[in-house]
């Protein structure tokens, strides 16, 4: 796959296998210190090691722009961490407040942006290698792609009611809220149905994948949910430890994707933007990551409306790339003999 291989090529670079690896130790530390144990302690040093990295994260970016990361010299790296080390510790959240304030409005939109593409992508993607390993056997393709066509769209259907029937039970106030959710994902699967049937009748050509592609979008769409609900009716200090670590793997998987699918594409994207390099992008996802999960640390005014905002935009980018980018992929995809 892909990303794996991109993943390959970042941890073979100590930089950013260690920055990659200390975010995933701090993001760890921040779950421990906002549901399992609360400590004012471990929260000062969190934040200490969380701005370390992230102003250590944000000079590379900077000198990124004119060498790559791998051509900075061990005096660069060094000076980066020591002027971090400076000021991590003289950070004070009251003095720096406007630009954290930006800084988190900024980071927040970019990790809903990327994050609802990625996912969308990792949906596509797996949709379409599935159907390209059924269409690799020529004497039995026609019968298992109509197969892998109506099972999934049956799966899909299933699990569409029996979700729709478990929160009509048991989430009365969010009913209204729920039933535009899968209003919205109903309309938009009978669209993109609609069109690869018109495929079909202009081009001869079918795309099986499209009700695999829904059932794992629709799996999507409902961690969304669980993600949203789970942050508006729990506090934070009485999480349930289960969903915390599946939250977090979920999150974690998504981040390691779009990192891994930057480094795939490396070359691609230096000859598409001259002037950005692909150190320079990765960097700049790390930092957004890092400063959005950090941000989590400070008390926010409304804490239920960022978590209505967050799952509202993850839900509205992820059904429009799932609308637009679904409808050329219907018509652009050629599923690969060999």
């Amino acid at each position: 796959m892909g990303f794996i291989s991109g993943l390959r090529g970042i941890f073979k670079r100590y930089i950013y296998a260690s920055i990659i690896l200390a975010f995933i130790f701090i993001w760890i530390l921040i779950l421990v210190l906002r549901y399992l144990y609360f400590d004012l302690t471990l929260q000062q040093i969190i934040i200490f090691l969380g701005g370390c990295l992230i102003v250590f994260s944000i000079i590379l970016f900077f000198v990124s722009f004119f060498k790559p990361v791998d051509g900075m010299g061990k005096i660069v790296v060094v000076i980066a961490l020591i002027i971090a080390v400076f000021v991590a510790s003289i950070f004070r959240e009251d003095i720096f407040f406007p630009t954290f304030i930006l800084f988190f409005i900024i980071s927040l939109s970019v990790n809903i942006f990327f994050t609802a593409f990625f996912a969308f992508k990792f949906c596509i993607d797996s949709a379409t290698k599935v159907d390209d390993y059924l269409y690799k056997k020529q004497q039995s393709r026609k019968v298992t792609r109509i197969i892998e066509f109506i099972l999934f769209g049956f799966l899909n259907w299933w699990f569409l009611r029996a979700t729709w029937l478990f929160f009509s039970n048991n989430l009365d106030p969010l009913e209204q809220i729920i039933s535009s959710i899968f209003r919205i994902i109903i309309w938009v699967n009978l669209i993109l149905i609609g069109f690869v049937i018109l495929r079909v009748l202009i081009t001869k050509k079918f795309a099986a994948y499209i009700t695999l592609f829904f059932l794992l979008a629709f799996f999507y769409v409902l961690y969304l949910i669980f993600d949203f609900l789970y942050g508006v009716f729990f506090t934070l200090e009485s999480g349930d430890p289960n969903y915390i670590l599946l939250s977090f793997i979920i999150d974690l998987i998504l981040f390691l994707y779009i990192i891994g699918i930057v480094y795939d594409r490396a070359e691609f994207l230096r000859n598409k933007l001259k002037i950005l390099k692909v150190d320079t992008i990765a960097l700049f996802l790390i930092i957004m990551k890092l400063f959005v999960q950090i941000s989590k640390l400070f008390s926010k005014p409304g804490l239920e409306a960022y978590f209505v905002f967050e799952a509202r935009w993850l839900f509205a980018i992820f059904m429009f790339f799932t609308l637009l980018i679904g409808i050329y992929s219907i018509f652009v995809h050629k599923p690969k003999k060999s």
